[in-house]
C-alpha cells in the first residue's frame, strides 16, 4: 500500500493539485464515476511577455524612491544658503534616509517574502510620497533631517521587492540584465533631479521639489496597484516561490504552502540562513564600501564642481546629470556583459566596476582645473564604474538567498550598502570642511573601493544560503 500522509499534509496537497489544476475537485471525481485516463495537461497561459510590464512597474516604484533620496545633492547649494549649513550638514541630509533604510531592508526582504511584491510596492510608495511631501514643510534642519529619515521607511521596501518580483518573473539567463535595467532608474532619478530641481528651485522655491518628488510617488503607487501582479502557479522561476493563488483561497497570510506556521518555520529558518552566510557578509561589507563611495560623490559632486572648478550650480548639475547618465548605462551594460560574456558569473564583474570607481576617485584627486576633458572622462568612469556596480550586487544577492530567501539576502545585502550611504557623505564634507580642499576626500573614497575589491576576492559564487 502506498504510505498515508498526515491528514494536514494530506489536506494541503489535495487543495494545491485542485489549484494547479492536477486534479478535479473530489466532488466531480465521484460524480464522474470510475478514473478515466488522465488527459494532457492544459497549456500555461502565455503570460512570459508581461515580465516587462512588471519590470516597468518595479523600475518606476524604484525611480521616485530614489528620486527623493537623490534630490538633496542638486538642491545642496540652495539648501546651503537657505539654511546656512556646512559641507558635513549637506552630507548628513543625503545620509538622513539610511538611517532607517538600512533596518527596514532587513524587515522588508523578510516581509515582501510574506505578504507579497504588490504589497510591499503600495507601502513602500505612500510612506516615501507622506514623507518627501512632508519635507517641502520643514521649518528647520533638524525637522529636515527627521522627515527625510523617516522617508527611508519607505524607501527600504522597494529594493528587496524589485528583487523579488524579478527572481519571480525572469530567468538565471536574464536576472542580471533585468536588475540591471531595474538599477538603472537610479540614475535616471539623478538625471531628472539634477535636471529638474534646481530650475524649480531657482523659478520657485527649492520646497517645489520635494512636492514635485511626493506627486510622482503617489503616480506610481497607482500604477504598482493597477499593474502588477505576481506569475501563476507554476510559472514563477524561483522554485517554490509563493503561490499567491493559494493564499487568496485561504483567505490567509501567503506562504510557500498556505499553512501559516509551516510556511513561518520556512521562511524563518530562510532568513536565519542568510544572516549565518559568509557570503553575504561579504558582499553586503563591499556593498557597503562602494555605497560610501557612490553616494559620497553624487551627494558633494555639485559643490566639488562649484568651488574647486568655477562651475555655475546649472551647469555642475548638468555634470551630475551625465555621471548618473553613465551609471544608467554601466547597470543594464555590465549585466549584460555578466549574462552573456561571463556564463552569469557576478563576481568578476563586480571587481571591474570596482577598479573603474578606485580610478576614478584617484583621477578626481589629482586632476586640476584647465584639464577639462580629462574632467569629462572622470566623471564618465564614475558613473559607470561607482554608480553602475548595484544591478550586479543585487542579482549576486538574490541567487545566494536562493528559492526560499531571495527577498531576505537582498534586504540584507542592501542594509550595509546602506550603511555605507549613511557614512559616505558626511564623512566626505568633514573631510572637506577639515583640509579646506577636495582631494584629501576624494582619496578616502579610492581608498574605499580597494577595500571593497578585497572583500569581493572572498564570495564564493554558486553557494546558496
Amino acid at each position: 500500500m502506498p504510505p498515508q500522509l498526515a491528514p494536514a499534509a494530506r489536506s494541503r496537497a489535495v487543495r494545491d493539485d485542485r489549484i494547479r489544476g492536477m486534479e478535479p475537485p473530489a466532488s466531480a471525481a465521484s460524480a464522474a464515476g470510475p478514473a478515466a485516463p488522465a488527459a494532457a495537461p492544459a497549456a500555461a497561459p502565455r503570460l512570459s511577455r508581461y515580465r516587462f510590464v512588471t519590470l516597468g512597474v518595479v523600475w518606476c516604484a524604484y525611480l521616485v524612491v530614489f528620486l527623493s533620496r537623490l534630490c538633496v545633492g542638486p538642491l545642496a547649494p540652495y539648501l546651503k544658503e537657505a539654511f546656512h549649513l556646512s559641507n558635513a550638514q549637506i552630507g548628513g541630509l543625503t545620509s538622513a534616509t539610511a538611517v532607517a533604510y538600512a533596518p527596514t531592508l532587513i524587515f522588508a526582504g523578510w516581509l515582501v517574502d510574506r505578504i507579497g511584491v504588490r504589497r510591499a510596492l503600495l507601502i513602500g510608495t505612500v510612506i516615501t510620497g507622506l514623507c518627501i511631501g512632508a519635507v517641502a514643510l520643514a521649518p528647520s534642519y533638524g525637522t529636515m533631517l527627521l522627515l527625510l529619515g523617516a522617508s527611508g521607511l519607505g524607501c527600504g521596501f522597494i529594493y528587496p521587492t524589485a528583487v523579488k518580483a524579478i527572481m519571480l518573473w525572469f530567468p538565471p539567463k536574464e536576472r542580471a540584465t533585468a536588475v540591471g535595467v531595474n538599477q538603472s532608474a537610479v540614475n535616471i532619478s539623478g538625471m531628472i533631479g539634477a535636471a529638474i530641481m534646481p530650475w524649480l528651485a531657482a523659478a520657485y522655491s527649492w520646497q517645489a521639489g520635494f512636492v514635485f518628488a511626493a506627486g510622482l510617488a503617489f503616480v506610481v503607487c497607482i500604477v504598482a496597484v493597477v499593474l502588477y501582479r505576481d506569475p501563476p502557479p507554476g510559472q514563477s522561476h524561483l522554485k517554490d516561490a509563493p503561490p499567491t493563488p493559494v493564499a487568496e483561497i485561504d483567505q490567509g497570510l501567503p506562504g510557500v504552502t498556505g499553512d501559516e506556521q509551516a510556511d513561518r518555520a520556512v521562511v524563518k529558518s530562510g532568513f536565519s540562513a542568510v544572516l549565518r552566510s559568509r557570503e553575504i557578509w561579504m558582499m553586503g561589507l563591499a556593498a557597503l564600501f562602494l555605497g560610501m563611495v557612490e553616494f559620497a560623490a553624487l551627494a558633494q559632486l555639485v559643490l566639488f564642481l562649484n568651488s574647486d572648478w568655477g562651475y555655475s550650480v546649472a551647469a555642475a548639475s548638468g555634470m551630475l546629470a551625465f555621471t548618473q547618465f553613465a551609471g544608467a548605462i554601466g547597470k543594464p551594460l555590465s549585466g549584460l556583459w555578466s549574462d552573456r560574456m561571463l556564463h552569469r558569473r557576478r563576481v568578476p564583474a563586480l571587481l571591474t566596476m570596482g577598479v573603474l570607481a578606485g580610478l576614478s576617485c584617484v583621477a578626481l584627486a589629482l586632476l586640476q582645473p584647465g584639464h577639462e576633458w580629462l574632467l569629462w572622462g572622470a566623471l564618465f568612469l564614475l558613473g559607470f564604474g561607482a554608480v553602475g556596480w548595484g544591478g550586479l550586487m543585487g542579482t549576486l544577492a538574490g541567487e545566494t538567498g536562493g528559492d526560499r530567501a531571495a527577498g531576505a539576502a537582498a534586504g540584507v545585502s542592501a542594509a550595509f550598502f546602506n550603511v555605507g550611504i549613511f557614512l559616505g557623505p558626511p564623512i566626505f564634507g568633514y573631510i572637506v570642511d577639515r583640509a579646506g580642499s577636495y582631494p584629501p576626500a576624494w582619496w578616502v573614497l579610492a581608498g574605499s573601493a580597494a577595500v571593497a575589491l578585497v572583500l569581493l576576492l572572498f564570495v564564493r559564487e554558486g553557494r546558496t544560503v
